[in-house]
């Protein structure tokens, strides 16, 4: 079985921003457990594999590198992650918290998510080994 590491996006001041979005949004007990049971099961799969199965879905429109895990609670979640990119062959980075609305989620996410990856590109410390939530 493969093991990727799991990493969450911070903001220029050390915030887990990941941890926040999950703060943010109230999330119940149940869509915290989904989320992590996703987050779980995609750590146990190779970039490859998650896209072969529709773990995870992507690239996003304009975005070669950023990816959405589709997590269905109350809340519909959309974590938007790319592979890497330290280390590309043996990690995730997820970048930005997203809910969708109406089939929806807000129409510059991918750009922010992309934006993030960049932050960490120049910066490796602006993320942290992912937290339970």
């Amino acid at each position: 079985m493969v093991w990727m590491t799991l990493w969450d996006f911070l903001s220029p001041r050390k915030e887990n921003l990941i941890l926040r979005w999950t703060r943010q949004n109230r999330l119940s007990k149940r869509d915290r457990a989904k989320l992590n049971q996703k987050l779980d099961r995609l750590q146990q799969l190779d970039f490859n594999l998650a896209t072969r199965t529709g773990m995870l879905i992507g690239p996003l429109h304009g975005q070669e590198h950023i990816f959405k895990l589709v997590v269905n609670g109350n809340v519909k979640m959309r974590p938007l992650l790319c592979k890497g990119p330290i280390n590309e062959r043996s990690e995730y980075t997820l970048l930005l918290g997203v809910v969708q609305r109406d089939g929806r989620f807000p129409p510059d996410a991918a750009q922010k998510a992309e934006s993030n990856r960049g932050a960490v590109l120049k910066d490796p410390e602006r993320r942290q080994l992912h937290e339970r939530f």
